[in-house]
């Protein structure tokens, strides 16, 4: 049996989250990357009540709530009127030690996730791509490459944390149910003073 017991394929927030929660159980793994390092700009930007509880389990749950901004109200607005207001203070409130919606944008949540990692001793393979993988009873061989150069690596496991176009997702033959909005959305990173 291989050394790698999992085989971590994608390092946005749901990879780094998997890492943390091995590492923590003492699991040996490897995660890769084709990006050369966590995001640059803001995508999603909340985190919900049940992260939080995950991140308590790890021990840094209240250094997430200190990043972010605890979320009071979603304000709808259609042609530069408000048109709906709903109140987000009491949301889960005696369900959760954390009954709010935070707001912390996923390239800063990614980079936080990546200091613990390293913190841990973690090294994130960083512009590493999976070209393939294929399945026996024993384990599971992929190929991997960076720099043009290919390497198999062998590990009980893959699991596939590499987003809509997952290569995991597509080696098995999983369909990415979901789709696209007509409307426009925008988002911006401004520091309102």
């Amino acid at each position: 049996m291989s050394a790698t017991q999992v085989l971590i394929v994608g390092a946005g927030p749901t990879g780094l989250v998997l890492a943390l929660r091995l590492a923590h159980h003492g699991i040996p793994f490897r995660i890769i990357e084709k990006n050369s390092g966590a995001g640059q700009a803001s995508r999603a930007m909340a985190v919900q009540a049940r992260t939080l509880e995950f991140y308590q389990q790890l021990g840094f749950a209240d250094q997430v709530v200190a990043r972010g901004i605890k979320m009071k109200a979603v304000h709808l607005r259609e042609g530069g009127d408000e048109v709906a207001k709903f109140s987000l203070q009491e949301m889960g409130e005696s369900l959760s030690p954390f009954p709010f919606m935070l707001c912390f944008p996923q390239d800063d949540h990614e980079r936080f996730l990546v200091e613990k990692l390293t913190a841990l001793g973690v090294n994130i393979e960083w512009n590493v791509e999976l070209k393939e993988f294929a399945q026996d009873d024993e384990q599971v061989r992929a190929v991997l490459v960076k720099d043009g150069t290919e390497e198999i690596c062998e590990a009980a496991y893959i699991c596939g944390c590499d987003g809509a176009h997952s290569r995991v997702r597509q080696g098995l033959g999983i369909e990415f149910v979901g789709g696209t909005y007509d409307q426009i959305f925008g988002s911006s990173d401004l520091l309102v003073k």
